[in-house]
């Protein structure tokens, strides 16, 4: 019974992943899981960018669909570049949302996603109050806590990763939904999008 299921879950997986698989350090995707970028995903964001143009809002993708390999080479040039704090924003290959194929990364044309420039502002400020409407959720919301450093802007405390505001998931309309209910996005509610996620071997036949 537990090969069974153990196959189920490998054929499951090879069909594309649930949108709520929970990807971390702790529960990491296997290393020949390789979707490529998700269609319902993919369509989803272009609905969002084009409604975020009519509203004057720009938004182009910096990073979107990594593989397993792909997530590797960025972790390494990471850790070249900033060794002392690159594991505050960078996962580790099969801990990375982006592996599953329906996360991106979005930045205003031109700009680097951690640029403070006013345009990110305005992109981080739409996506915040408007990506629910599109199926996506913001995976590592601004988070306050009483002790220091008080949020999650610079260390990643309460989230794995530090505050990202450019890192949207497609998760669908509903679940999305239930998470703007729960107050995901309030700074002072511990409710995380994590919290509504399940490991990908904890899937059921």
């Amino acid at each position: 019974m537990k090969l069974l299921v153990e196959l189920y879950i490998v054929l499951h997986m090879l069909m594309g992943a649930p949108l709520n698989t929970l990807v971390d350090a702790r529960h990491p995707l296997p290393r020949w899981f390789d979707p490529g970028p998700q269609p319902d995903a993919v369509s989803a964001l272009e609905a969002l960018v084009t409604e975020a143009s009519e509203a004057g809002i720009r938004a182009a993708i910096y990073s979107g669909y990594r593989s397993y390999s792909k997530q590797g080479a960025v972790e390494d040039r990471e850790r070249i570049v900033r060794p002392s704090t690159a594991n505050y924003y960078i996962a580790s290959p099969g801990c990375s949302e982006h592996q599953l194929g329906t996360a991106f990364d979005l930045v205003w044309p031109g700009l680097k996603v951690e640029s403070s420039d006013p345009r990110n502002e305005r992109l981080y400020i739409w996506l915040e109050e408007n990506a629910h409407h599109y199926g996506f959720v913001l995976s590592y919301p601004y988070k306050e806590i009483e002790e220091w450093p008080y949020n999650n802007r610079w260390m990643p405390q309460v989230t794995e990763i530090i505050h990202e505001p450019w890192h949207i998931r497609y998760v669908g309309m509903s679940l999305a939904e239930d998470m703007i209910a729960a107050g995901y996005l309030d700074p002072q509610n511990s409710v995380l999008p994590q919290d509504f996620y399940q490991p990908w071997t904890s899937i059921n036949p």
